[in-house]
């Protein structure tokens, strides 16, 4: 009986063991991932940091590079000097980063006179992905346009 009683108590002592070693082991995987996200957020914050200055500092001196490179007077005549007599700008949208994005909205008075202006962009050298957005072509036709604008450096 004596041998019993010993024998429940060991097996008692050694589930409630069991059990909280299983419990430890959880706790460790939890703090071991914490661990480990945390030594990934530092190792890019040390990755971005040796690459040189903030993406932040580098935008800013992109959009100061490209707004001196492209003022708004030199991007609208450029627009400008491709269009036919009889369609005009609407409105226009510039956008300074690494490059210059426009997006205009035009107003021509015939369709054809709109497609003219499409083909003499594609042709151009100093606008690029020129991507046609919404266009209506009841009465006179009207329609939206993004493009990037590439200036043309003077050597």
């Amino acid at each position: 009986m004596l041998l019993l009683a010993v024998a429940l108590a060991l097996l008692s002592l050694s589930a409630y063991k069991a059990s909280s070693s299983g419990a430890d082991r959880r706790r460790a995987r939890v703090a071991y991932a914490a661990e480990t996200r945390e030594a990934a957020s530092l190792q890019e914050r040390l990755r971005r940091l040796e690459a040189g200055p903030s993406v932040g500092v580098a935008g800013l001196a992109a959009r100061i590079v490209t707004s001196l490179e492209s003022p708004p007077s030199r991007v609208l005549g450029a627009l400008a000097a491709l269009m036919p007599p009889d369609v005009r700008l609407d409105g226009v949208d510039l956008s300074y980063g690494v490059r210059l994005d426009v997006d205009a909205r035009v107003v021509a008075r015939r369709a054809e006179s709109y497609d003219l202006f499409l083909k003499r962009l594609a042709e151009s050298s100093v606008f690029e992905g020129i991507v046609p957005g919404s266009e209506s072509r009841q009465g006179e036709t009207r329609a939206s346009l993004r493009m990037t604008y590439r200036p043309e450096v003077v050597r």
